[in-house]
């Protein structure tokens, strides 16, 4: 009995379902998680927000949603699919990204989609996708979507969008920043962030869903991302933290 107190609680296990923005981010919020609670498992899924949140209304049993929109987690609260209330935990921003080796200027920013050089321009899809949505406002801001919407192809999600440019199946792609800044996008493009005030804020929210109720370990994993260790991660990766 004396051992059986003292022995460790069983470890735990978490299952994500994430924004494709936070394919890097979150893979490093994970590994610090588990660096502090070791035996916990943490599982997680990216792709675009509209699709999880489909998945996650039509019974998808994953206990934590982190999206690229915080509407998202905002509908699954009103319709009772949440068990915790939707909390913002970082403003996205968007690039004009381009490889090395294509040769062309992404300090042009929006300008560069109408250059005679540009053919296919890659960004994710705004049916389902966050940041496919910002794309096109920041398009129609700057009065060019009618110009160039014929040649644009549309990933998945942001990630897809990025191997596009990645294989030179797209000249261009608008990128989120996370993104920009992973080690591999790094070294093999250039970006250039696109301006705030040319459109809606991004704000990323997530919330608990109902197969987390009693898991102690997605508890644990929430409040890890309020941590200060969490909140440097989303900050290496370009992330503006809500309240700062």
């Amino acid at each position: 009995m004396l051992f059986l107190a003292a022995s460790p609680l069983p470890a735990g296990q978490v299952s994500i379902t994430a924004a494709s923005d936070l394919q890097y981010a979150m893979k490093d919020i994970i590994s610090a998680y588990v660096r502090k609670n070791p035996g916990d498992k943490v599982s997680a899924v990216y792709g675009s927000s509209g699709k999880a949140f489909s998945q996650i209304e039509n019974g998808a049993p994953y206990d934590m949603f982190f999206s690229a929109d915080i509407s998202y987690p905002e509908k699954l609260s009103a319709s009772g699919s949440a068990i915790s209330r939707p909390k913002p935990y970082a403003i996205g921003r968007l690039t004009v990204w381009v490889t090395k080796s294509g040769g062309l200027d992404a300090k042009k920013g929006i300008r560069l989609l109408t250059d005679p050089k540009v053919g296919k321009i890659a960004m994710a899809n705004p049916e389902h996708a966050p940041y496919g949505r910002i794309a096109r406002e920041v398009m129609e801001h700057y009065k060019v979507y009618d110009k160039v919407k014929n040649r644009i192809v549309l990933g998945e999600n942001i990630q897809q969008t990025a191997q596009f440019v990645q294989t030179g199946a797209a000249d261009v792609g608008l990128l989120a920043y996370s993104l920009a800044l992973a080690p591999v996008l790094a070294k093999e493009g250039n970006y250039v962030l696109v301006p705030q005030s040319t459109h809606k804020p991004i704000v990323q929210g997530y919330v608990l869903l109902k197969p987390a109720s009693g898991n102690q370990t997605a508890v644990k994993f929430e409040q890890f991302i309020g941590s200060r260790e969490a909140r440097s991660i989303f900050k290496r990766y370009g992330f503006t933290l809500p309240n700062e």
